[in-house]
């Protein structure tokens, strides 16, 4: 069984970011994928209960998965303004992300709902019904364990840290963000599996999200355990829930843009 070291306040997230953008004229006005390095330090959202911080590593708060570190990008080369820049200024983006986000929180827990209630009628073996917990966060084992965990997926809307993280503005470019994205299964800090150190642990700001394109970074001497199974397993299931995610915000970007479209003269049409 592998070890990492679990991660806590400050430690860092490494990765590099693709965010397209408009070439300066004379070039032809056709978006370009541009790599951007990023590095951060982990600062909010360490667990789901932030800011209640009551879990300590080496005297520092410990940290779970879905933390956020915040930095900057370094561009390699000015290439222009970043694609389809918002119509309107930093604050209807803003409140475009606050619509868009709560439209992707019902969807995926929508979606969520239906992948496992397909998968609790279908005879599987015991990895794919982790599998599907881990990627859905509702265990299938049976009808009894289906419907309360099931009703759990509604917890996040009950809290008001979900809410608050949802409000906060979101960083103008080139100001970026990372989180760790695995963590462990057998062991959570308020409700979030407690991140650790390790390639391709973590996300960062890319225009490409679907692929873990970050790696956490720390120094510490408490080691959090996984099976390479299970490791494996929750690594496919961070892709799967970043695969579903994109899906679902191209789906309700597709939707606003539509309702959009229906209301540019003013009304209906």
């Amino acid at each position: 069984m592998p070890n990492f070291p679990a991660l806590t306040l400050g430690d860092t997230v490494l990765g590099l970011d693709i965010h397209f953008q408009i070439p300066i004229p004379p070039a032809p006005p056709v978006p370009v994928p541009v790599p951007y390095p990023f590095t951060g330090p982990i600062l909010l959202w360490l667990t789901p209960s932030f800011p209640i911080i009551n879990t300590f590593i080496n005297s520092k708060p410990a940290v779970a998965v879905g933390a956020v570190a915040y930095s900057a990008h370094v561009p390699p080369i000015v290439v222009g303004p970043p694609a389809n820049p918002p119509n309107g200024g930093y604050w209807k983006r803003y409140l475009t992300n606050i619509a868009m986000g709560v439209v992707l929180m019902a969807m995926t827990t929508m979606a969520n709902l239906a992948i496992a209630a397909i998968t609790a009628f279908i005879p599987k073996p015991k990895f794919a019904e982790e599998f599907v917990k881990n990627v859905t966060g509702i265990d299938t084992t049976d009808r009894k364990t289906f419907l309360e965990t099931a009703k759990g997926s509604f917890d996040s809307y009950t809290k008001w840290q979900t809410w608050a993280k949802l409000l906060m503005p979101p960083i103008p470019f080139p100001g970026a963000n990372g989180s760790p994205s695995i963590g462990s299964p057998g062991v959570t800090v308020n409700g979030g599996p407690l991140g650790f150190v390790g390639p391709l642990f973590a996300n960062s700001c890319s225009d490409i999200p679907i692929v873990p394109n970050a790696a956490n970074l720390a120094f510490s001497n408490v080691m959090v355990g996984i099976t390479w199974a299970g490791l494996l397993q929750a690594m496919a299931a961070g892709v799967a829930q970043a695969a579903m995610s994109h899906g679902l915000g191209k789906l309700a970007d597709k939707g606003k843009n539509a309702l959009a479209g229906k209301f540019k003269s003013g009304c209906p049409k």
